[in-house]
């Protein structure tokens, strides 16, 4: 790494930690004010402003944003999916979803043959297979998916069984947030998940309106509302609940039910309520079990997406240690989802790269590339700890660490 980008490095650092400092001193907070409402010590609040130290969750700096009153974009001085700059998809693909999500708020007939039901169904189940089961589901999924919202749309519009196509369309919106929150395009997203839940209350679909909520709760985390990602699961769980026969339970829906815990125990996890965040993990642990051997080919949810969750919630809880010794425990090919597989993966070199272990962390980072390319190398947080890795440089890492980070591109090759 040359003395230019370290220096870069350096700046980018000292810069949010000033404006960290010039947001708190404009509202008459004083550092030991911050650190008492932040949970951090003065001396932490101190370091952070000065640059000598990593903020080292993105909660905290999303905690520090509310105290102070301001946006997050506003401390690090860019917007918050490129925190880490790298490599964007396919500006056509992003660009083809994008139109073809604008081209369905417009009101009035679409021009063309109307899409059989079947064949758009079809369609969206293939989708979270590739999305689920292929290294390359970043850049599959970009070629496909402007076509099957556009005939979606059309069915729903045009078709003759109006119920059944917004369950087609729901389906499609759901896929297309998936891959757009991993790209990611967070506003996009958002709208996407939107759709999904107003095509799914539509078509009065319990399943689909679960889904829907799980969706949306993503959104609101990533805009840093975790107490409304909570709410929202918990109250769809709540719907949800009602509708499940105790006696002789839909699978489908006793699948979603645990996704929705899994969901809130994430946001809790990040809203530093540990309590609540494995209480919600253990009703999801207990829900998984009552399924046995059923895997929600949509949510992912199973056995081993639970344990892959219980993993999140300590990274999210900033445990270093038990993100180690829980990975050392964790068999990650018990879920057949590689998004999963890698996402662990990544979780766990969190953990390494916040106990300076940073061989270890680059070998887990290969470990999730081989398993896909594609998760790792769309990563804000990876970028974030090859960018910290690439900081600190210790010698022992440092082939891995360039060679990483050109593969991202925040070094060129």
């Amino acid at each position: 790494m040359d003395r230019g980008e370290m220096e870069n490095d350096r700046g980018l650092i000292r810069g949010i930690g000033s404006n960290i400092a010039a947001h708190r001193r404009a509202v008459h907070v004083t550092q030991q004010d911050l650190a008492g409402r932040i949970g951090k010590s003065v001396q932490w609040v101190s370091a952070v402003e000065q640059g000598r130290l990593h903020a080292e969750r993105l909660t905290d700096l999303l905690r520090i944003a509310q105290v102070v009153g301001c946006r997050i974009e506003d401390l690090i001085g860019r917007p918050v999916d490129r925190l880490a700059p790298g490599p964007r998809p396919p500006g056509e693909a992003v660009a083809a979803v994008r139109e073809a999500i604008m081209r369905a708020a417009v009101p009035g007939n679409m021009e063309g043959v109307v899409p059989q039901l079947s064949d758009v169904n079809v369609r969206v189940a293939d989708a979270w297979v590739v999305w689920h089961n292929s290294p390359t589901a970043h850049s599959t999924l970009g070629r496909v998916l402007p076509s099957l919202l556009i005939d979606a749309t059309a069915l729903y519009r045009m078709g003759p069984d109006r119920c059944a196509a917004a369950r087609s369309l729901a389906g499609a919106y759901q896929v297309t947030r998936q891959w757009l929150h991993h790209i990611p395009d967070g506003d996009l997203a958002w709208i996407a998940a939107d759709r999904a839940m107003a095509a799914a209350r539509e078509a009065d679909d319990p399943h689909l309106i679960a889904l829907g909520a799980w969706a949306l709760s993503a959104s609101y985390r990533r805009a840093g509302q975790q107490d409304e990602a909570t709410r929202l699961c918990l109250a769809a769980a709540d719907e949800l609940k009602s509708r499940i026969d105790s006696s002789d339970p839909d699978p489908n829906l006793l699948a979603d039910y645990g996704m929705l815990h899994l969901a809130a125990s994430i946001s809790a996890a990040q809203s530093d309520d540990d309590g609540r965040a494995w209480a919600f993990h253990r009703v999801a642990d207990d829900a998984a079990r009552a399924l046995g051997a059923h895997y929600d080919p949509w949510t992912a949810f199973g056995r081993g997406n639970v344990d892959i969750h219980g993993l999140a919630i300590s990274a999210e809880l900033g445990r270093p240690d038990t993100v180690v010794e829980y990975s050392s425990r964790l068999d990650v090919s018990n879920t057949p989802s590689v998004e999963r597989q890698a996402a662990a993966l990544i979780n766990t070199a969190r953990g390494y790269v916040r106990r300076g272990e940073d061989e270890s962390a680059v070998l887990v980072l290969l470990d999730a590339e081989r398993i896909s390319e594609e998760e790792v190398r769309d990563s804000t947080l990876v970028r974030e700890l090859i960018r910290e890795l690439l900081y600190r440089d210790r010698a022992r890492a440092r082939g891995h660490v360039r060679a990483l980070a050109q593969r991202v591109g925040l070094l060129a090759s």
